[in-house]
């Protein structure tokens, strides 16, 4: 086993100072969202394992609050590098397809809080958000299937499953937000990591902590396109109550079914199967997210009624 030492930059671009109790918030949270990204990182790096990890100080400056941390890393490897010294283990780590970040590590922690952010977004606004969290999130799972070489849908699925147990996923949240603290107590104040600004915009837009936060509901809302949906219950006049299917790949169970906008009740009325863009919502459940909703997003047309159109005639 080798010890290898990550550092991981943190800087508030505050204006003011920092309560001595908003630091400590934003250190936990740094240490709790490091904590996951150390998890996720064998499956990112084939041959790579981790005995212990532990999130640590080198330096804290007030001004703008500078964090300046390293990860403290015990880890073995099953490669061409695993009788190498430690400097040229630390390859693994080096980031060779961005210049915004000094080592994997930053990409991974990002992925992970705004990966937290973007769920926290949805919680608050009932609905799958496309929020500048939620973009972020997406550039930064693209960048890691270009440095792993796998696909950015594998990434997802790598992330998804590392928090679908309910303890998880609330812990994520919470310490996700509790991250932006200090910004959000000085206007939103963008935050660096390594050389990428995550600016003012994007801060504003996660949720502050508050205490009712534990009372929440911690729905995912998940977008599938050209869903087989089989009807089994309509209402002409209503969109939100009323309606039930049964979406091919995705349930077998019969789920409630919620019109979206523009889509109308009248798409959809006197039909027993349509193909659509629908949003899935999951509730979380002492077995991890189990589908509840469906949202209609959009409807296709289907083969069946292209068929039944009569050609032009010409004369």
């Amino acid at each position: 086993m080798t010890e290898i030492r990550v550092p991981l930059s943190i800087v508030y671009e505050t204006n003011i100072p920092t309560p001595i109790g908003d630091v400590i918030a934003a250190l936990k949270a740094a240490d709790a969202i490091s904590s996951e990204a150390i998890a996720l990182l064998p499956s990112l790096i084939d041959g790579l394992q981790i005995e212990e990890c532990s999130l640590n100080v080198h330096s804290l400056t007030e001004g703008s609050l500078k964090e300046a941390l390293f990860l403290a890393l015990l880890i073995t490897y099953q490669g061409d590098l695993a009788e190498e010294v430690p400097p040229l283990l630390e390859d693994l780590f080096k980031l060779t397809v961005s210049d915004k970040y000094d080592t994997i590590v930053t990409v991974v922690f990002l992925t992970v809080l705004f990966y937290g952010t973007g769920i926290a977004i949805d919680m608050a606004k009932k609905a799958l958000t496309d929020s500048l969290p939620r973009q972020k999130l997406n550039e930064l799972i693209d960048l890691l299937a270009l440095e792993t070489g796998k696909s950015s849908s594998d990434i997802r699925k790598i992330v998804e499953a590392k928090f679908q147990k309910p303890a998880a996923v609330k812990r994520l949240v919470r310490e996700s937000k509790r991250f932006f603290l200090p910004s959000q107590k000085d206007g939103n104040a963008p935050i660096l990591l390594d050389r990428d600004r995550i600016p003012e915009a994007t801060v504003g837009e996660v949720p502050y902590p508050r205490d009712s936060d534990k009372d929440q509901d911690f729905d995912r809302y998940t977008p599938h396109e050209n869903v087989t949906l089989e009807i089994h219950a309509q209402d002409k006049d209503k969109s939100a109550v009323g309606w039930a299917a049964i979406a091919d790949g995705i349930s077998d169970r019969r789920l409630k079914v919620r019109i979206v906008e523009p889509v109308q009740p009248s798409d959809l009325w006197q039909q027993d199967q349509i193909t659509a863009d629908v949003v899935v919502v999951s509730k979380l459940t002492s077995d991890g997210y189990t589908p509840s909703e469906i949202q209609i997003t959009a409807v296709h047309p289907t083969a069946e009624a292209h068929s039944d159109q009569s050609p032009l005639e010409t004369e």
